[in-house]
């Protein structure tokens, strides 16, 4: 039809895009990390046919939205083939794929047809979402209003195109239906302008897909190129395990993230993969409590920095520039990262609850990040909460961040006959009681009740007694790593001195760490939570619940059990197996789950920004009829209690699935 005019305007195109996708995808070959996460290469396709193709994630947490999305998507690839065949024309008017002459062609055509009006209807919605629902974790965009736009118009321009080829008698495809549809709103108009409304809609055809391909690498649309090599790279590692620092390297000198140059690769990709949906914000317990903290935004930021960087980033890659980035040779006005452009509170406002992780559906990982940043903070500049100081010294003199002499660590259990693994190594379990139940009053409850529930079903188990160090999670998430890993290093030495296989722990922190990050520091565990544990000795018949309790029960989910290790159903089979109890559930449970407060190391620090997430997170369980909060969590235990006793809330109490099930077989309390 038209070879020269096409060729030259693919040639332009083709060629402006590729230097912008050069200059994208560079920056992540100068970025930091050796992480090249090219194993369970079988799990990772798995991952993109089911959540970037499937549109999983989507379709399971928002129906509504995630249909108007999925259709958009589906829409595009089916167009995919017909966008082969557009450009062709332009070279051979008659063009057609392998294949497309027959019924295949029909079907595939009347298929894309049907995709088309899909995809408008798809836009429609989402422009209604926009401009009239104003949903609110959507931030208002013209971008986003003109790209829908420009996807209405490509798909109009389609059925332009095959309308006005039909009323000249040219051949269209059987099964473009739409191009009967056009044919006939076209009938009556001569040839000639016939001919024009064929080119212009071919070539307005062409430059929007061109146009919009050139433009994606500078905006937030760039998605539709990333999101899919993001989600093959997804975290295949334990999500509960953080990136080690290798503090025995003489030549470390990074300590943690202060600049944009700091970050990895993964870090820049998610950056660039961000659909801007605000799913993240939306789950997020700090936005929702009013915090500073907005998961979204902050991708934003970061990424936008980072294109403002991203000249140097490049020159130096290539060898023109020798300086640092924080010199103004290139970029004026320069400005700090963190404290500037991210401001402390941001970084402190985080929980590392993940349900911005579980929400995203293009897999961007945040905790990480927010990690590196403390750990900057920590390390390097000491800045962090007043309040952190007690607990890192604390922790550091008597290894429990209450800072309550070591020596009273088995206190607790003096009158219960248990041995310490120094008395008898022989044991089969170590029960890793943990600091809260070793210090805190409440929770010193839930370490008498397994214990006695241990001892009664005849398991072999002993403590480590005065020689039992803080895990290490709450330093390490609030950014201390070298105090985590001194306090990690000592347990590992513990347990390799008594030969220690099987671990159970009753903190879903403790289970956390010690499953999931001891193994960086050479410690190898069967690692087990004691409500999987109980719930196992309960199907064997080796407890057995009696005395009613005549509760109606909602199960609060530890953030570090469920969201971070996939344990969810143990607890709540628990509480099903005692006579006289009901469960009912939260509207925000499980995967969705509203955090407590506590993790990140939040339980030892003061909220003074926005409402309490606690008491946000008592507000889900009143909107129950359950007169009681069960956990499986110390931390959880002790932020909902004091939720209760802050808002004064009668008739609600909480406990631990331990306590209750302690009293139904042995028919008291502790």
């Amino acid at each position: 039809m038209y070879p020269i005019a096409v060729g030259l305007i693919l040639l332009v195109a083709l060629t402006s895009m590729a230097y912008s996708l050069y200059r994208r995808g560079i920056l992540l070959f100068v970025a930091q990390g050796k992480d090249t996460r090219w194993e369970k290469i079988p799990q990772r396709i798995k991952s993109v046919l089911t959540n970037a193709i499937g549109q999983k994630r989507l379709l399971a947490r928002d129906r509504a939205s995630g249909v108007m999305h999925a259709m958009i998507f589906w829409g595009f690839l089916v167009i995919s083939l017909r966008t082969i065949t557009f450009f062709a024309m332009g070279f051979k008017e008659d063009f057609m794929l392998p294949g497309m002459g027959g019924v295949l062609g029909t079907v595939y055509h009347f298929t894309l047809n049907i995709f088309l009006l899909l995809v408008i209807w798809g836009c429609c919605i989402a422009m209604y979402r926009r401009l009239v629902l104003k949903v609110k974790r959507l931030t208002p965009s013209a971008e986003a209003i003109v790209i829908l736009g420009v996807i209405i118009s490509l798909c109009l321009s389609d059925f332009v195109f095959e309308g006005a080829r039909l009323a000249l008698g040219k051949h269209v495809p059987s099964g473009a239906f739409m191009g009967g549809v056009f044919a006939g709103l076209l009938n009556g108009l001569s040839p000639t302008t016939l001919s024009v409304i064929e080119g212009a809609s071919y070539f307005l055809h062409i430059s929007l897909i061109l146009g919009f391909m050139n433009f994606l690498p500078y905006g937030k649309h760039f998605h539709i190129i990333t999101s899919i090599p993001n989600v093959f790279l997804y975290k295949t590692k334990p999500h509960g395990q953080l990136i080690s620092m290798n503090l025995a390297d003489e030549n470390l000198t990074q300590f943690g993230a202060d600049r944009i140059e700091h970050f990895s690769w993964k870090n820049y990709l998610d950056w660039f993969s961000c659909t801007e949906c605000g799913r993240c914000t939306a789950q997020c317990p700090a936005a929702n409590s009013d915090k500073p903290l907005n998961p979204k935004e902050l991708t934003i930021t970061l990424r936008n920095f980072l294109y403002e960087k991203s000249e140097k980033l490049i020159a130096k890659k290539e060898g023109k520039y020798e300086g640092t980035l924080d010199e103004t040779s290139l970029i004026p006005d320069e400005k700090p990262l963190i404290g500037d452009t991210v401001l402390h509170d941001i970084i402190w406002a985080c929980t590392t609850c993940r349900a911005c992780e579980e929400a995203c559906p293009v897999f961007i990982e945040y905790v990480q990040e927010i990690v590196d940043m403390r750990r900057n903070l920590v390390l390097v500049q000491g800045a962090f909460p007043p309040e952190v100081q007690t607990v890192f010294a604390n922790m550091e003199r008597n290894s429990n961040p209450w800072g309550i002499g070591f020596t009273e660590r088995a206190n607790w259990a003096k009158d219960l006959g248990i041995p310490t693994m120094d008395q008898n190594p022989d044991v089969e379990y170590l029960y890793f009681v943990g600091c809260a139940g070793s210090f805190d009053e409440k929770n010193k409850k839930v370490a008498v009740a397994f214990a006695k529930l241990l001892q009664k079903a005849g398991v072999r188990f002993g403590i480590l007694g005065t020689e039992e160090k803080c895990n290490g999670d709450s330093a390490r998430r609030i950014g201390n790593e070298y105090l985590a890993q001194s306090l990690i290093q000592e347990n590992v030495a513990t347990f390799e001195k008594y030969q220690i296989k099987k671990i159970i722990t009753s903190c879903p922190h403790c289970f956390n760490t010690l499953k999931n990050e001891y193994s960086q520091f050479n410690g190898h565990y069967e690692v087990l939570h004691h409500a999987e544990f109980l719930n196992e000795l309960l199907k064997k018949g080796l407890l057995k619940p009696a005395k009613p309790l005549n509760k109606t029960v909602t199960f609060h989910d530890s953030c570090y059990l469920g969201r971070y290790n996939d344990i969810y159903d143990a607890p709540r089979e628990i509480i099903q197996a005692i006579p006289g109890t009901t469960i009912v559930e939260m509207e925000n449970s499980k995967d969705i789950g509203r955090c407590c407060g506590a993790g990140g190391g939040r339980m030892w620090m003061e909220e003074h920004i926005g409402r309490r997430v606690n008491q946000m997170r008592l507000e889900d369980v009143k909107s129950t009829p359950a007169n009681l909060v069960a956990t499986a969590c110390p931390f959880c235990k002790t932020m909902l209690n004091d939720a209760i006793k802050e808002t004064a809330t009668e008739n609600m109490d909480s406990s631990d699935v331990v306590e209750l099930l302690y009293e139904s077989v042995n028919g008291a309390s502790t």
